[in-house]
């Protein structure tokens, strides 16, 4: 059966954030996931877990400041190491704070100048910190591939590249993200591609296409992708990192049938 937490960051966006958890819990879900909580203190957060039971399952680790079509992350970005190991520092002292088992690691957007055998290299050398950091602290680290429409340049834009890179980094604690909405977009076939890859997978986010709401509203058919993904006996869980079309209470109506 599959598991389903609740993205706090994408959900329930008519409550302040620190009310989203009982929210959240109020409708049955048992652990969540976030994006960027660093706006908040990360004993503030673990108080609203505890409180409403929740167990924390994924957030990103800080990326600076992201700004459109020039800046998602900086891991491929060489001469910003330093800045990179002090966001990799601070995205586990919250994941130790939280108790949080997972970490996502943005990679950035290749600048027209730079050349993607570098990117590439930054990328590979950062990963490598990043992981023998998070085998000190017991997190998986978790890349992702991102959507071109939304955001051109992104280095890692298909799920071979992700393969390739844990592949060069070569390390236990690396592995990839699966989001439905991202293949959705830039690669499409989303049942072959999470069988393909599902030995590298430890965690699932979904949302439909192209708007990114709930299963039912848009072109993928979750009655055949959540179905699918239960068979290949993936046991994790399964992120909702979607914009609900009306209020998040509403749009959960598929997931009695999931």
């Amino acid at each position: 059966m599959l598991k389903f937490c609740a993205n706090l960051h994408f959900m329930y966006r008519d409550f302040p954030f620190l009310e989203r958890f009982a929210a959240a819990a109020a409708d049955g879900f048992r652990a969540i996931e976030m994006t960027y909580p660093y706006e908040f203190p990360a004993g503030a957060i673990r108080k609203q877990c505890d409180a409403a039971g929740l167990d924390v399952i994924s957030f990103n680790a800080p990326v600076g400041e992201i700004v459109p079509g020039r800046r998602r992350g900086i891991a491929v970005l060489p001469g910003l190491e330093q800045e990179f190991r002090e966001h990799v520092r601070q995205g586990l002292a919250y994941a130790k704070a939280l108790n949080s088992p997972r970490l996502l690691m943005l990679a950035g957007l290749v600048p027209d100048d730079l050349p993607m055998a570098r990117a590439r290299t930054t990328f590979i050398g950062n990963l490598r910190f990043a992981a023998d950091a998070c085998e000190t602290a017991n997190v998986t680290l978790l890349i992702e591939t991102n959507n071109l429409v939304e955001h051109p340049g992104y280095y890692l834009a298909r799920l071979e590249q992700a393969a390739d890179i844990i592949a060069a980094v070569d390390h236990p604690r690396l592995r990839m993200l699966f989001d439905t909405f991202h293949v959705g977009l830039n690669e499409g076939n989303i049942v072959d591609n999470f069988n393909r890859h599902l030995a590298l997978i430890d965690h699932v986010q979904i949302a439909n296409v192209p708007g990114r709401h709930q299963p039912g509203e848009g072109d993928l058919d979750f009655d055949v992708i959540l179905p699918a993904i239960d068979a290949s006996g993936y046991d994790g869980w399964v992120g909702c990192e979607y914009f609900p079309l009306t209020d998040t209470r509403s749009s959960l109506a598929w997931m009695k049938d999931a």
